[in-house]
């Protein structure tokens, strides 16, 4: 009987402990703690039903990287942000750091300080546009390492800090669609941000004005953002309320906002091109009605987040404290690790979902993983005829063939690949040739130093015709010169006669 007392005991106390941090004033975190409802998650059936596509995927620089968190490509090269600040650019055998916008630091724990690259995207003259969770919005030279900011996050933006600068697109004018994910919390204080009421935002950075406009407000942690095809409107991703927004840039409805799809089964992060007018949702966490996510299921209870809010704020107190007046590393691993998101993923289901979403809000395919090597990925992007996926989690990041993980993505781009050749204007080629000519002694062509051509990315390079491709055409000799004569005499000789014959 002692025992069970005892028991009673500590939990009337908790109860006493969670009322009073809960209802007293004034307590952190100063936030919103507001009743807000969320559409329950689909359940996909049929053909979007799970599979095991990303089962099986090759596995690059395991140990070697963490955090692979998005990636973006251009003229072949594909690049990637990772924990630690850098910026690299990912090869078949080996990860190059091009550029860094943080400080040195001595581990993950101090990432506010390292710096956090998260979104990227090219812009069609082959600049890098990155967003950093910490630093801001940076245009980096990938050639020279060199870079110039664009967005500072400590300069407010309508009134607001941009805590979170998270993802962007970028118009083919040179505005820049970017998620600012909280106005209230960085990176580090996730967790945080996911209990209290939505503060991220979708703004549009003028590049003839060079002024930022707010377009959306209150998305529940704003992360991945993706222009349309032809522009006419862009879609930003709400983590956690598992749906996307789209905002109208042109036509009749330019200026507003709606939802593009909600219910998603999982939380969404990243979003990339399917390279045929959609796009690729990556869920980092999966959710269905077996599977139910616990930021869902507390979203319309404002009394339970604020109480788990302060609950680990206070837990944070005496490590911040004695972070303030005796820094050292252990008291920062603790604070990172009770704010960070990474703290919650044992709670996660092993299974990764990338789903296919076209331009009208419709999923039309999707991907699943389910042998637990790709769980928690956070980013889908086609490159070179694989499906790369990167994670904020991960010491490795994954690539799956395409034609695997997306079969009818494939083979629609196939058949459009083959009927753009079918349009293009035949070109004869030049006449067979037996015997090429020999090159001339000791002019044999190689080639220039530290000036590898590399093809476009997406375009397969062939050789032009009656270039150096293209074997050269020998001279004519007498005998075609001859033989070319006796063919017109013989047809003067005709039409001669036909004439006679006529008159």
């Amino acid at each position: 009987m002692g025992y069970l007392k005892s028991i009673g005991t500590f939990f009337i106390y908790l109860g006493a402990f969670l009322a009073v941090i809960t209802f007293i004033p004034g307590i952190p975190p100063d936030a919103k703690f507001e009743e807000y409802s969320l559409v329950p998650p689909k359940e996909l059936s049929g053909k979007l039903a799970i599979n095991e596509r990303l089962n099986n995927a090759e596995v690059l620089f395991q140990g070697q990287i963490k955090g692979a968190e998005a990636f973006a490509s251009f003229n072949g090269e594909l690049y990637t942000g990772v924990h630690g600040g850098y910026v690299m650019k990912v090869t078949d055998n080996k990860l190059i750091p091009v550029v860094k916008f943080g400080k040195d630091c001595d581990g993950l724990w101090q990432e506010a300080k390292c710096g956090r690259p998260l979104g990227m995207k090219f812009d069609k003259k082959g600049a890098l546009y990155v967003c950093d969770a910490y630093y801001g919005v940076f245009k980096v030279d990938v050639k020279t390492g060199k870079y110039e900011k664009i967005v500072d996050n400590k300069t407010p933006i309508e009134g607001k800090i941009p805590l979170i600068t998270n993802s962007l697109d970028i118009a083919s004018n040179g505005d820049i669609y970017w998620s600012d994910s909280s106005t209230e919390f960085t990176l580090q204080d996730g967790v945080f941000a996911a209990l209290a009421n939505p503060s991220g935002r979708l703004i549009r950075y003028n590049a003839a004005t060079k002024k930022h406009e707010v377009l959306v407000h209150d998305l529940g942690f704003a992360n991945g953002v993706a222009l349309s095809a032809d522009e006419q409107f862009v879609i930003v991703l709400e983590t956690m309320t598992s749906r996307i927004i789209k905002y109208n840039i042109k036509g009749p409805k330019a200026g507003k906002r709606e939802i593009f799809i909600e219910g998603l089964p999982g939380l969404p992060d990243n979003v990339h091109s399917d390279n045929n007018n959609g796009f690729l949702v990556t869920l980092v966490i999966y959710a269905d009605s077996e599977n139910p996510q616990i930021s869902h299921t507390i979203a319309p209870h404002p009394l339970i987040r604020r109480m788990a809010a302060r609950f680990l704020a206070v837990l944070e107190a005496p490590f911040k404290c004695l972070q303030t007046y005796y820094p050292n590393d252990y008291a920062e691993k603790v604070i990172h690790y009770i704010g960070h998101f990474e703290s919650m993923m044992f709670m996660s289901p092993k299974t990764s979902v990338v789903l296919r979403i076209n331009q009208d809000g419709k999923i039309v395919d999707a991907a699943y993983g389910t042998d637990g090597k790709t769980a928690g990925f956070s980013s889908a992007h086609i490159h070179k005829g694989y499906l790369w996926l990167g994670s904020p989690f991960a010491e490795y990041i994954v690539k799956v063939p395409l034609n695997k993980a997306f079969p009818g993505l494939s083979e629609q781009g196939q058949k459009e690949q083959n009927s753009a050749s079918a349009k293009q204007p035949e070109v004869k080629s030049a006449p067979k040739v037996e015997t090429p000519p020999k090159p001339s002694p000791g002019k044999e062509a190689k080639p220039s130093a530290g000036k590898e051509t590399k093809p476009s990315a997406g375009k397969e390079t062939k050789p032009s015709v009656g270039k150096d491709s293209a074997p050269s055409e020998p001279k004519a000799t007498k005998r075609n010169v001859n033989q070319q004569k006796t063919e017109q005499t013989a047809q003067k000789s005709s039409q001669g006669s036909k004439k006679k014959s006529e008159k």
